[in-house]
Protein backbone atom coordinates (compact mmCIF):
# COMPACT_ATOMS: atom_id res chain seq x y z
CA UNK A 1 0.00 0.00 0.00
CA UNK A 2 1.11 3.53 -0.80
CA UNK A 3 -0.44 6.37 1.17
CA UNK A 4 0.18 10.01 0.17
CA UNK A 5 -0.51 12.91 2.54
CA UNK A 6 -1.14 16.15 0.69
CA UNK A 7 -2.10 19.65 1.76
CA UNK A 8 -0.84 23.10 2.53
CA UNK A 9 2.42 23.76 4.39
CA UNK A 10 1.81 23.37 8.11
CA UNK A 11 -1.21 21.06 7.82
CA UNK A 12 0.56 18.23 9.62
CA UNK A 13 1.73 15.97 6.80
CA UNK A 14 5.16 15.25 8.28
CA UNK A 15 3.94 14.77 11.85
CA UNK A 16 1.03 12.56 10.80
CA UNK A 17 3.21 10.48 8.47
CA UNK A 18 5.42 9.59 11.45
CA UNK A 19 2.41 8.48 13.49
CA UNK A 20 0.80 6.58 10.62
CA UNK A 21 3.98 4.82 9.57
CA UNK A 22 4.13 3.17 12.99
CA UNK A 23 0.42 2.36 13.21
CA UNK A 24 0.16 0.96 9.68
CA UNK A 25 3.65 -0.55 9.51
CA UNK A 26 4.63 1.55 6.50
CA UNK A 27 7.99 3.04 5.60
CA UNK A 28 7.90 6.83 6.09
CA UNK A 29 9.12 9.01 3.24
CA UNK A 30 9.20 12.81 3.20
CA UNK A 31 9.31 13.93 -0.42
CA UNK A 32 11.18 17.15 0.41
CA UNK A 33 13.79 15.16 2.36
CA UNK A 34 14.25 12.92 -0.69
CA UNK A 35 14.83 16.00 -2.84
CA UNK A 36 17.33 17.45 -0.35
CA UNK A 37 19.21 14.14 -0.25
CA UNK A 38 19.26 13.85 -4.05
CA UNK A 39 20.31 17.48 -4.67
CA UNK A 40 22.60 17.67 -1.62
CA UNK A 41 21.26 21.13 -0.79
CA UNK A 42 18.29 22.60 1.05
CA UNK A 43 14.95 23.32 -0.59
CA UNK A 44 15.61 27.01 0.04
CA UNK A 45 18.96 26.78 -1.75
CA UNK A 46 17.43 24.89 -4.69
CA UNK A 47 14.79 27.61 -5.11
CA UNK A 48 17.39 30.37 -4.80
CA UNK A 49 20.05 28.77 -7.02
CA UNK A 50 17.94 27.00 -9.64
CA UNK A 51 14.41 28.43 -9.42
CA UNK A 52 11.00 26.90 -8.87
CA UNK A 53 10.75 25.31 -12.32
CA UNK A 54 13.91 23.27 -11.69
CA UNK A 55 12.66 22.30 -8.22
CA UNK A 56 9.29 21.14 -9.62
CA UNK A 57 11.03 18.94 -12.20
CA UNK A 58 13.15 17.25 -9.51
CA UNK A 59 9.98 16.91 -7.42
CA UNK A 60 8.24 15.20 -10.36
CA UNK A 61 11.11 12.73 -10.66
CA UNK A 62 10.90 11.97 -6.94
CA UNK A 63 7.11 11.45 -7.15
CA UNK A 64 7.65 8.95 -9.96
CA UNK A 65 10.38 7.22 -7.92
CA UNK A 66 8.30 6.84 -4.74
CA UNK A 67 5.28 5.64 -6.74
CA UNK A 68 7.27 2.49 -7.54
CA UNK A 69 7.59 1.61 -3.85
CA UNK A 70 5.38 -0.64 -1.78
CA UNK A 71 4.19 -0.25 1.82
CA UNK A 72 5.11 3.39 2.32
CA UNK A 73 3.54 6.61 3.50
CA UNK A 74 4.71 9.69 1.67
CA UNK A 75 4.33 13.26 2.93
CA UNK A 76 4.52 15.60 -0.03
CA UNK A 77 5.43 19.24 -0.29
CA UNK A 78 2.40 21.53 -0.46
CA UNK A 79 2.78 22.22 -4.17
CA UNK A 80 3.69 18.69 -5.27
CA UNK A 81 0.15 17.67 -6.35
CA UNK A 82 -0.19 20.77 -8.54
CA UNK A 83 2.58 20.24 -11.09
CA UNK A 84 3.46 17.78 -13.88
CA UNK A 85 0.37 15.58 -13.38
CA UNK A 86 1.76 14.52 -9.98
CA UNK A 87 -1.73 14.23 -8.49
CA UNK A 88 -2.83 11.81 -11.19
CA UNK A 89 0.42 9.85 -10.80
CA UNK A 90 -0.10 9.56 -7.02
CA UNK A 91 -3.77 8.63 -7.39
CA UNK A 92 -2.86 5.80 -9.79
CA UNK A 93 -0.12 4.50 -7.49
CA UNK A 94 -1.89 4.68 -4.13
CA UNK A 95 -4.29 6.46 -1.80
CA UNK A 96 -4.14 10.24 -1.53
CA UNK A 97 -5.34 12.00 1.62
CA UNK A 98 -5.92 15.76 1.61
CA UNK A 99 -5.49 17.32 5.06
CA UNK A 100 -7.65 20.42 4.74
CA UNK A 101 -6.68 22.63 7.66
CA UNK A 102 -7.98 26.22 7.95
CA UNK A 103 -5.55 28.96 6.91
CA UNK A 104 -5.68 30.66 10.34
CA UNK A 105 -4.44 27.40 11.91
CA UNK A 106 -1.63 27.12 9.35
CA UNK A 107 -0.50 30.68 10.12
CA UNK A 108 -0.50 29.99 13.87
CA UNK A 109 1.52 26.79 13.41
CA UNK A 110 4.06 28.41 11.12
CA UNK A 111 4.69 31.30 13.45
CA UNK A 112 4.89 28.94 16.43
CA UNK A 113 7.46 26.72 14.74
CA UNK A 114 9.38 29.49 12.99
CA UNK A 115 9.14 27.46 9.80
CA UNK A 116 11.95 27.76 7.30
CA UNK A 117 10.04 27.59 4.04
CA UNK A 118 11.34 29.39 0.96
CA UNK A 119 7.97 30.75 -0.19
CA UNK A 120 6.97 31.95 3.30
CA UNK A 121 10.09 33.54 4.75
CA UNK A 122 9.91 37.11 6.00
CA UNK A 123 6.12 37.47 5.88
CA UNK A 124 4.06 39.03 8.68
CA UNK A 125 1.01 37.13 9.97
CA UNK A 126 -1.25 39.21 7.71
CA UNK A 127 0.99 38.72 4.66
CA UNK A 128 1.28 35.02 5.44
CA UNK A 129 -2.52 34.73 5.73
CA UNK A 130 -3.03 36.47 2.38
CA UNK A 131 -0.32 34.36 0.75
CA UNK A 132 -1.68 31.05 2.07
CA UNK A 133 -5.27 31.93 1.13
CA UNK A 134 -4.10 32.66 -2.42
CA UNK A 135 -2.04 29.45 -2.61
CA UNK A 136 -4.96 27.40 -1.30
CA UNK A 137 -7.24 28.88 -3.98
CA UNK A 138 -4.65 27.97 -6.63
CA UNK A 139 -4.10 24.45 -5.29
CA UNK A 140 -7.59 23.43 -4.17
CA UNK A 141 -8.59 22.05 -7.59
CA UNK A 142 -5.68 19.61 -7.35
CA UNK A 143 -6.12 18.80 -3.66
CA UNK A 144 -9.79 17.95 -4.07
CA UNK A 145 -8.84 15.09 -6.42
CA UNK A 146 -7.64 13.16 -3.36
CA UNK A 147 -9.25 9.82 -2.59
CA UNK A 148 -9.98 11.07 0.93
CA UNK A 149 -10.47 14.63 2.20
CA UNK A 150 -10.31 15.35 5.93
CA UNK A 151 -11.27 18.78 7.26
CA UNK A 152 -10.35 20.24 10.63
CA UNK A 153 -7.94 22.19 12.76
CA UNK A 154 -6.40 19.20 14.53
CA UNK A 155 -6.62 16.09 12.38
CA UNK A 156 -5.33 13.06 14.30
CA UNK A 157 -3.75 9.96 12.83
CA UNK A 158 -6.43 7.71 14.31
CA UNK A 159 -9.04 9.80 12.43
CA UNK A 160 -7.20 9.14 9.19
CA UNK A 161 -7.06 5.39 9.84
CA UNK A 162 -10.78 5.30 10.74
CA UNK A 163 -11.70 7.29 7.62
CA UNK A 164 -9.57 5.05 5.39
CA UNK A 165 -11.34 2.00 6.84
CA UNK A 166 -14.78 3.61 6.62
CA UNK A 167 -14.24 4.30 2.93
CA UNK A 168 -12.81 0.82 2.26
CA UNK A 169 -9.40 2.19 1.35
CA UNK A 170 -7.52 -0.05 3.79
Amino acid sequence: MLLFLIGMPGCGKSTLSEFLSGKLNLKRIDLDEEIVSYEKKSIEDIFRDNGEEYFREIERQMVEKVCKLENAIISTGGGAPCFHNNMETMNKAGITVFLNVPVHTLVTRMHAHDANRPMLNGKSAEELTDFLEQKLRERFTFYQKAALILNGENIHGDEIIAALRRHGLI
